[in-house]
């Protein structure tokens, strides 16, 4: 098994961090790789000539492959290509002609187009690793969003749904976890509706690793709709998953992902679940982290 190195670039938003951290995580299971960051948010990019390059990525190799997620990242990234003879592969649909780049990964809903080197995910890729054994079915998680630019956020819909979840199965403990969009008094309205099967936890009380933690152990799991990466965390990580519904504000490539996962089998939508019964699994597996590892390595075998 040959050494691939890896430059890795990005532009430090959290998101695009946890995708290349997901992807090279299965890739390091997977095969012998050497990698080298480079963090825009921390380190200006120089537009210099191999030697200074290697010296940014500190290393005294050229690399394999360039590595990147984010707007900011495209123009390093093909600098990066051009002058080290590297290939570009890029976790996004990009700005720039997508013949520019080796390797293209994006979500459906950003309609890739048929090219062996695109592949389309259901959702951005995460760094959440399914678990199917061993969950305990007497708990549950509900994970709140907020405003947005795609559904029209409404607090008594979203309570009104959360009153009918927590009523149709009391043997269940609801655990309720908000984000930075929620709107100020939501989880301060839904304690004073004393629901005994509900508890309370702001986001802000959390710790880092504590979303992957609880998804891989609670039995089932609610997710707003407008939350997509952590509807997709949710899937992922093997829990079944239910879908809050909100109304759209309009069609666009958010509103599109969330009904294909409801109409592929993936989660269910609010208005076509039993509330009574515990929400069904999903119809496959989702680690799409795991599928992209794989598609890289064969495209990479052929380059060969």
């Amino acid at each position: 098994m040959s050494l691939r190195r890896i430059w890795v670039i990005t532009d430090g938003r959290l998101g695009h961090l946890n995708q290349l951290r997901g992807l090279l995580d299965r890739l390091q299971d997977k095969s012998d790789v050497e990698l080298h960051w480079l963090d825009l948010t921390k380190q200006n990019f120089s537009f210099k000539g191999c030697g200074h390059l290697m010296s940014q990525f500190k290393t005294q190799h050229r690399p394999d492959w360039i590595l990147a997620a984010g707007s900011k990242t495209h123009l390093p990234m093909l600098w990066c290509k051009w002058v080290t003879g590297a290939k570009a592969f890029l976790l996004m649909r990009p700005s720039l002609p997508l013949g520019l780049f080796d390797a293209i990964c994006m979500p459906f809903h950003d309609s890739p187009p048929e090219r062996d080197s695109v592949l389309g995910t259901f959702g951005v890729i995460n760094h959440i690793v399914p678990k199917y054994e061993g969950r305990n079915d007497h708990q549950g998680l509900i994970l709140l969003g907020g405003i947005n630019k795609h559904f029209s956020w409404d607090n008594a819909a979203v309570l009104a749904q959360l009153k009918r979840i927590a009523g149709a199965q009391t043997g269940i403990e609801w655990l309720v976890s908000d984000s930075p969009r929620t709107p100020v008094g939501l989880l301060d309205a839904l304690s004073e509706l004393a629901l005994v099967n509900i508890k309370v936890l702001p986001y802000s009380e959390t710790g880092s690793g504590w979303l992957p933690k609880i998804l891989s152990q609670v039995g089932q799991v609610w997710v707003s709709c407008d939350s997509v990466s952590m509807v997709y965390e949710s899937v992922s990580s093997g829990a079944p998953t239910g879908l809050i519904d909100l109304a759209p504000l309009r069609e666009s490539r958010v509103t599109r992902s969330m009904a294909q996962l409801a109409t592929s089998g993936l989660a269910t939508a609010y208005a076509h679940a039993d509330l009574s019964k515990k929400l069904p699994s999903a119809v496959r597996p989702l680690w799409e982290a795991d599928r992209v590892a794989d598609w890289w390595l064969q495209l990479d075998s052929a380059c060969l």
